[in-house]
């Protein structure tokens, strides 16, 4: 009986850590985006909200943010976005869980009240600011600055790299 009950616990360790190297639960560089994250939460995001944008990495913005973006899915952008009430709250536990800290990274020089729009960072301004409009709101294949997936050609993955931008119509930006 007790070798029943040794390897019963072994398993279950083994199982345990077996699940946690699937889901995600952390990796090696400490960034987290919905691209490539595995979690039951970062796959709703990515399933929910990636249809119809690009799931943005939650580290754009501060968790305040992402929670009145959660709150108010009924005018999201002019949108009607709402999702059932355990979909909102996976979604939510994911975006706020990874999301930005105010004063780091894009974050660092937001001040105010908390962004809801991530191309109103003054980060994403100063990224973007010698791309001529022409290039984007007067690209049928852009649209808006928003639609960061007809540019960089890895935003699913949360890579924004400069070096592989490349837009619709006009080839690769070199700034």
């Amino acid at each position: 009986m007790a070798g029943y009950i040794r390897y019963g616990v072994a398993g279950s360790f083994i199982v345990a850590a077996w699940g946690l190297g699937l889901t995600g639960v952390s990796n090696a560089s400490g960034t987290y985006s919905a691209g490539n994250a595995t979690t039951a939460e970062a796959v709703v995001y990515r399933e929910e909200c990636g249809a119809c944008h690009v799931a943005y990495p939650a580290r754009l913005l501060p968790a305040e943010s992402w929670s009145t973006i959660m709150t108010t899915l009924d005018d999201h952008f002019g949108e009607n976005a709402e999702v059932s009430d355990e979909t909102a709250a996976m979604i939510s536990a994911y975006l706020t869980d990874n999301a930005g800290k105010p004063g780091r990274g894009m974050l660092k020089r937001v001040k105010g009240d908390a962004p809801l729009r991530i191309t109103e960072l003054p980060y994403f301004v100063r990224k973007h600011d010698e791309v001529p409009e022409r290039m984007v709101s007067g690209n049928a294949e852009v649209g808006s600055f928003s639609n960061c997936n007809a540019c960089h050609q890895r935003a699913e993955s949360g890579d924004f790299d400069e070096d592989s931008v490349r837009i619709p119509g006009y080839g690769r930006w070199d700034d």
